[in-house]
């Protein structure tokens, strides 16, 4: 062995043990802070797990370690953990591309001019490759999250370097057929995505959040999400309502789609208007993408009596959440658990102490059902039409509810 491949196998090596002490750090907090850590798994089984990936896989960059703690992260987990996850803060790392997963097909959303392109290979590697290897690294605990958290990860790529079949790659190519025609679309490893091609994730996702609309007698609200920055805007939007001439309304509709939460406590702003205008009909919008904060917007809803429509949500009713951040430097950082919720019986336990009290708990998922079930559609996607919101406009609604 030359001179050269000492100093390499010493690179590593310090690359590796860098990589462990942050892995031994996470478990430690993991430990300290989750309220039943080893709910999924034992501590002994994690390590055998632990000690098969070290040996077996080469871990010698963040993108190998993104995947090595997902896949970890995973089995901690089960399918009642989706908010202890790794964290990742890099502008690069998003690419502009956005898809959406529909009957099987991954379908373009972002950018425009390759709306409804079916993505058929990154790399020349199958698309149902790479959503088997993902499926191995990401964390759920119903399939509408399953779907959620592929379609995310399919534009970032600090999570597709990592994967088995794009690890070794300095570039990633993806193939879509949008009208028969082959569209590439290739993007170098860490290039900086010019500014007027960035994807917005936050913007494009929740950009009418808190606004209204009044359609025949019906207002509609869009109450997409609950992240802190958005508190001004449905305080007024609220304001705003509470002006209105609601006499002339028969019905709330309240779009709920799309919200993966935040801070949980910004629902009161539109529960409390609803509870001081009880006298309409109530109804909710649904869908695969409601998560955290936007189950306990959904379960507030519910309790006031609102009709649910559309697609089931993106979480168990019950499950472990209330994340603690532990900062690994400006771009990581460890999202962990530190809670057991259970909205619908009103459980909220935040230590073990009292996690332990509970002997006879045993955790069975309790899964949303919308009464009027609207699963998305490709050729609703296609055509741009919303099923679920005509559905609830529509007069005949009443014979529905039968």
């Amino acid at each position: 062995m030359s001179k050269y491949d000492n100093i390499y196998m010493e690179v590593i090596r310090m690359i590796l043990e860098k990589y462990q002490d942050t892995y031994t750090k996470f478990i430690t907090k993991y430990e300290e802070i989750h309220v039943n850590p080893w709910h999924n798994i034992t501590k002994e089984k994690l390590n055998e797990i632990y000690q098969e990936l070290i040996t077996t896989m080469d871990i010698n960059d963040k993108y190998t370690f993104i995947y090595f703690m997902n896949y970890i992260i995973k089995r901690l987990s089960g399918t009642s953990d989706a908010h202890t996850k790794l964290c990742i803060n890099l502008p690069y790392y998003f690419l502009p591309l956005y898809f959406r997963i529909i009957e099987n097909e991954v379908i373009t959303m972002y950018p425009s001019s390759l709306k409804n392109g079916l993505l058929e290979s990154i790399n020349n590697i199958p698309i149902k490759v790479i959503l088997k290897e993902l499926d191995d690294v990401i964390t759920y605990g119903t399939e509408g999250k399953k779907e959620y958290e592929l379609e995310k990860s399919l534009f970032n790529s600090a999570i597709l370097y990592g994967l088995p079949s794009l690890r070794n790659s300095n570039q990633l190519t993806f193939i879509i057929n949008l009208n028969n025609q082959k569209i590439t679309k290739t993007f170098i490893k860490e290039e900086k995505i010019p500014d007027q091609e960035k994807f917005d994730f936050y913007n494009y996702s929740f950009k009418d959040n808190a606004s209204y609309r009044i359609i025949d007698k019906c207002l509609v609200y869009n109450h997409k999400s609950v992240q802190q920055f958005f508190e001004n805007d449905i305080k007024n939007s609220i304001l705003e309502l509470e002006q209105l001439d609601l006499t002339q309304i028969d019905k709330f509709i309240i779009d709920l789609r799309g919200n993966f939460g935040g801070n949980a406590s910004l629902n009161r702003y539109l529960i409390d208007f609803l509870k001081r205008h009880n006298d309409k009909k109530l109804y909710v919008l649904t869908d695969y993408r409601i998560f955290s904060g936007g189950r306990y917007a959904l379960i507030d809803l519910i309790k006031l009596g609102a009709i649910t429509i559309g697609d089931e949500i993106s979480t168990p009713i019950n499950c472990y959440g209330n994340s603690h951040h532990e900062l690994i430097n400006k771009y990581w950082q460890f999202s962990i658990s530190n809670s057991y919720l259970d909205p619908l019986n009103n459980i909220d336990i935040k230590s073990k102490e009292q996690f332990n009290k509970l002997t006879s708990l045993e955790y069975k998922p309790i899964i949303f059902k919308p009464y009027i079930y609207i699963p998305k559609t490709l050729e609703s996607f296609i055509n741009d039409t919303d099923i679920v919101l005509d559905t609830a406009l529509s007069q005949e609604i009443t014979s529905l509810l039968k």
